[in-house]
């Protein structure tokens, strides 16, 4: 009996029936080891034996509940703000300084009067009997009987709200808890005091005032409506508030008027002093510092609320900071142009520029320290602020990278001194006068009058072209006269422009051009270069104009005249042109033409001198020396030109030997412009 075998069909024959049994054996391994690298357990970490972190040590005065005790009510102002602060829980004291000592003192003062001393200090815990919380007031059943009615008459007053207990924190140190010291709570303790005392004036109960101040004496003696409470103010305190406003308007009046008088008086010995209107504006800021420091001072002598306290003192210490600035501000100003105006008649330039950067950083600084000022006051902590900006002085430097670079580039014109406040420069296509120089950038005005703002740090990397740092300005024209003019006038005229250079005061007088240089489309050319020693434009354009005229005053004395492009029509009967000497030369081959140009050259130069004698170079006369040739007679006059020519080469070749051996063979950078060309 044969058994039948099951033949599958179209499965066995493709490719990827062949495949699916190899992709599910692959997926059967995979499942496999993932479950078995699950079931693994990781591998154990050693330990890491970490250092034990020694906490830091407590305090003497923290120590336990009766150090606190004694350091607060044997401590005085010696012992410092942060000593004294430290006996309290975190933020439990204010942040102003002067409320901060008076909540202290109002503390201590509420204190004693209960009785707490040294004898009933050392019925405190100490550190090894204390517990967490450590009652102070209501005094306890242990307390003498003195202290328990005055504890009891003051809960009674108060309607039992405040309380004073000592704790001891996560760091074991022990500290006052914040209720003790509730600006509210606080206030009526001292009034409670103050009534319970002047209940007793003037019986076998009376006590001896504390401090005999004058808050004290009007509590203890002064009428019933002073006492009245008025908007958290008793009435005398706020007619003491408004006699310490008066006073200070009075002062601020006072010290105006004397500083005014102090300061017109110096400015009067100076000259070219600060003018009257700044005199009166720093005279009014040092009045207004009179009479912030005067109100600074006396509010602390009305004795006001604690939570009165906190807020006029703070805005006292807030109006004489910002006193203080205005004040250095207008005196910055006034110092600034005092100095200026004396820096303004000297030779020096630098301090120009020095005078207002030093203003500006003067005020910028002055600003930084009203901020450190009045960020306390105000409850601000710049402490984190200012470790952040350590953290991330990175990313400031970056974000702040172009004004660092525009700070470099003013460093970079204090010390390199491309040009000075006044100065005619062109900087990056900007043509104008430099106005200021600052920090972060300068001003141009331009001469259409508007004001460019260039940042210091192009500074470094543009080019700068400065005007107004040129000893000379060139000035360079062409006169053109008619070409009819004849060769001897031609030669009197470019002379006597000459001699107008050398007669004229601010003309340089070593180097000028005045000669015939071009045939012109319509004239004969004259090239006029010369240079101007002026010290500014204006000087400049007067000095040209002056030049000119006389000019055209030489040339109709000379017979010369100023041709311009003209076409002139002539209506006549035709005349034969000019004809050569030589009549052969129209037929002459090219060789035969060129010797008689060479011929036609000979015969017109002979009898000049300089083809007998090489002519030296040119020398530059002054108008002495012109006068005194004009003097003489031709040939003396000859004799002395010439005379003048060799000195002056000798001088010439002496001084190219100097400076050739100065240079020690090296090649210098600078060409001397009397030798060098162009226009």
């Amino acid at each position: 009996m044969k058994t039948p075998r099951l033949r599958l069909t179209g499965l066995t024959t493709t490719p990827f029936a062949r495949t699916i049994p190899m992709i599910a054996l692959m997926l059967c391994l995979t499942a496999v080891v993932t479950s078995t690298a699950t079931a693994t357990p990781p591998m154990p970490t050693p330990p890491v034996d970490k250092e034990p972190v020694t906490p830091p040590p407590i305090p003497d005065a923290q120590a336990s509940p009766r150090a606190v005790l004694e350091f607060l009510m044997d401590g005085d102002s010696s012992v410092g703000a942060p000593a004294v602060a430290g006996c309290f829980t975190q933020d439990a004291l204010p942040p102003t300084a002067a409320v901060r000592d008076r909540v202290v003192r109002d503390l201590r003062n509420a204190l004693a009067w209960l009785g707490w001393n040294s004898e009933t200090i050392a019925s405190l815990p100490t550190a090894e009997d204390a517990k967490i919380r450590t009652v102070v007031f209501p005094a306890g059943e242990s307390m003498p009987p003195a202290m328990r009615e005055r504890g009891t008459a003051l809960e009674k007053r108060t309607g039992g709200k405040w309380r004073v207990e000592i704790v001891r924190g996560e760091d074991g140190a022990y500290r006052i808890a914040k209720e003790a010291v509730q600006a509210s709570e606080l206030d009526a303790v001292t009034e409670a005091i103050t009534a319970y005392r002047r209940e007793r004036a003037g019986t076998a109960e009376e006590e001896t005032p504390a401090t005999g101040s004058i808050a004290e004496w009007v509590n203890l003696n002064g009428a019933d409506w002073m006492l009245e409470r008025f908007v958290f103010l008793a009435v005398w305190q706020w007619m003491g508030l408004g006699l310490v406003i008066l006073i200070g308007i009075v002062v601020d009046t006072l010290i105006r008027f004397f500083a005014r008088r102090v300061l017109r008086s110096l400015n009067s010995r100076i000259e070219s002093g600060p003018d009257d209107e700044s005199i009166r504006r720093a005279s009014r800021s040092i009045g207004v510092v009179a009479a912030t420091l005067v109100w600074l001072l006396l509010i602390n002598i009305l004795e006001l609320p604690i939570a009165g306290l906190s807020i006029l003192q703070p805005a006292a210490q807030f109006a004489f900071v910002l006193a203080l600035l205005w004040a250095g501000w207008r005196g910055i100003d006034l110092l600034a142009e005092l100095v200026s105006a004396k820096v303004a008649v000297s030779e020096n330039k630098l301090d120009d520029i020095l005078v207002p950067m030093v203003r500006k950083t003067a005020k910028v600084l002055l600003v930084i320290f009203g901020l450190l000022n009045v960020a306390p006051i105000l409850g601000l902590n710049l402490g984190p602020l200012l470790a952040a900006v350590g953290i991330g002085s990175f990313g400031f430097a970056f974000a702040f990278k172009n004004s660092l670079e525009n700070l470099f580039g003013s460093v970079t014109v204090i010390l390199d001194r491309p040009f000075h406040v006044g100065d005619w420069v062109v900087i990056d296509g900007v043509e104008g006068n430099v106005e200021t120089v600052g920090l972060r950038s300068t001003r141009v005005r331009t001469f259409y009058n508007s004001l460019v703002t260039i940042p210091n740090a192009n500074l470094i990397t543009d080019k700068v072209d400065n005007y107004g740092a040129r000893r000379y300005r060139r000035w360079s024209t062409k006169v053109g006269i008619l070409y009819g003019t004849p060769p001897a006038r031609v030669d009197a005229f470019c002379e006597a422009i000459r001699e107008l250079v050398r007669e004229h005061p601010y003309t340089r007088k070593d180097y000028y051009q005045v000669w015939l240089n071009g045939f012109g489309a319509s004239s004969l050319e004259i090239l006029v270069y010369v240079f101007w020693e002026a010290p500014d434009w204006q000087t400049e354009l007067r000095e040209r104009h002056r030049l000119m005229l006389d000019m055209i005053r030489i040339a109709g004395e000379l017979g010369i005249d100023f041709a311009f492009p003209t076409r002139t029509l002539e209506i006549r009967r035709a005349e034969p042109p000019n004809e050569p000497k030589d009549p052969g030369l129209d037929a002459a081959d090219p060789r035969v033409a060129m010797r008689t140009g060479r011929t036609a050259v000979r015969e017109v130069t002979d009898g000049d001198d300089w083809k007998s004698t090489m002519p030296p170079p040119y020398t530059f006369l002054s108008a002495n020396d012109t006068a005194r040739l004009d003097a003489m007679d031709d040939d003396k006059a000859a004799k002395a030109e010439d005379r003048l020519a060799s000195l002056n080469s000798a001088k010439d070749a002496a001084r190219a030997e100097s400076e050739a051996e100065a240079a020690d063979g090296e090649r210098s950078d600078q060409v001397d412009q009397r030798q060098s060309g162009g226009e």
